[in-house]
């Protein structure tokens, strides 16, 4: 396997998809804001903050160089925008239970009858 995959590599892939989970997050919370309307601001966002965040991330927990700082940036620009449209696409980000429902329906004995409506 080292042949193919050196183990550095793989650790900066790891490291790299930890940062995207946070990295996704924060664009998420982002995307909210009232003058974040476009998709090009949001492909600009991710591309500040995956350098801007996830160099330093990368230095400060896993003590990686500043080489190794940049491919966790460059990889975490194409793997947040990837996982998000997975989870998306899997149905898990915007899940409602299906035994949550807008409407109640009640037992008609179990309705309480107005007298004051009546009139």
């Amino acid at each position: 396997m080292e042949a193919f995959f050196p183990t550095h590599l793989l650790d900066v892939l790891v490291i790299a998809i930890t940062f995207s989970f946070i990295l996704m997050a924060l664009i998420q919370k982002f995307k909210t804001l009232a003058w974040i309307n476009k998709s090009y601001q949001i492909w600009i966002l991710n591309l500040i903050f995956s350098f801007a965040i996830g160099i330093p991330f990368a230095m400060s927990f896993y003590e990686l160089n500043l080489c190794d700082g940049i491919w966790v940036g460059v990889f975490s620009f194409i793997g947040a925008p990837s996982i998000y449209a997975a989870l998306k696409n899997q149905n898990i980000i915007n899940y409602k239970p299906s035994s949550v429902s807008d409407v109640v329906t009640l037992p008609k004995e179990n309705e309480i009858k107005r007298t004051d409506l009546e009139k």
